[in-house]
């Protein structure tokens, strides 16, 4: 149970690892998933294993609080430990960092620029820029405030950010030439679909896809956008652009902690443009 299994090749060597601790933690990995108490019976099969064998890696996490049972004994959660290392591992989270990487891989993937945004004091702030191999001639930057509602990248902020949070600036820009009603019919596609597409709005001449991305508790942290000119960047809500962008959002949104069921509750805060 506690043979060594190859792990991978480093400078031509086989790296060996612990059968027992990888198998028990594709234990926690279940129960994890699950986010509610898990019977034995249905942690082995999620497991494909006998409930016997899966008991005793569950009595061996239990003793060092990674797992815990219930008063009846029946069922088994997450225990204190575990709670300690998410946390951990949650305050060692760099967003714009894992966030940043993320957006030359698409920029590699598309041939399109990327660019990251986070919502600074004046709104959505771009703080990371990757130049597609075929620059285009615009006149924002890293550090750059983008609008909220003329802008893929701000059309996500007002879809998704807490309404309290973007609330002064949607009605600042409400004053000037949006109707309210189709805003809300804008936003709310928006949260349907998971892009924000603009035509050459903010940008003349320049298309744009954006997409969020979530952390542990369901907030919007980002937004990556990929840009283009419209002669050869046809933006669609079912391009291959956009569900490029959405995989790798989705799979930053859960590197950060994020799963669909925390994301329900956040969003209820942002679905309605405020009156003014």
């Amino acid at each position: 149970m506690t043979a060594d299994t190859p792990l991978n090749e480093k400078n031509g060597k086989t790296q060996f690892g612990v059968q027992s601790v990888e198998i028990g933690l594709r234990v926690l990995a279940v129960i994890a998933k699950a986010y509610q108490p898990m019977m034995l019976r249905d942690i082995a099969r999620a497991m494909g294993m006998p409930s016997a064998k899966v008991h005793r890696y569950l009595v061996s996490l239990a003793r060092e609080g990674m797992v815990e049972q219930e008063d009846t004994g029946a069922r088994y959660s997450l225990g204190p430990l575990a709670l300690t290392v998410g946390l951990a591992a949650l305050h060692q989270l760099d967003v714009v960092k894992i966030c940043s990487n993320a957006a030359a891989d698409l920029r590699d993937r598309t041939n399109l620029t990327v660019l990251l945004a986070i919502w600074g004091s004046a709104g959505p702030t771009i703080v990371r820029w990757e130049e597609s191999h075929r620059p285009i001639a615009i006149n924002v930057r890293v550090g750059s405030v983008l609008t909220l509602l003329d802008s893929a990248t701000g059309l996500v902020f007002a879809a998704f950010a807490p309404r309290h949070i973007t609330e002064d600036k949607i009605l600042e820009e409400l004053h000037d030439h949006h109707d309210r009603d189709k805003i809300e019919n804008t936003l709310a596609e928006i949260r349907a679909r998971g892009v924000a597409i603009v035509r050459g709005n903010q940008l003349s001449s320049i298309n744009a896809i954006s997409a969020p991305i979530f952390d542990h508790t369901g907030t919007l942290v980002a937004a990556l956008t990929i840009l283009g000119p419209e002669r050869r960047f046809n933006v669609m809500w079912d391009s291959q652009e956009a569900t490029d962008l959405i995989e790798i959002c989705d799979q930053l949104s859960e590197r950060l902690g994020y799963s669909r069921k925390c994301g329900e509750t956040s969003l209820q805060d942002s679905s309605k443009v405020p009156t003014k």
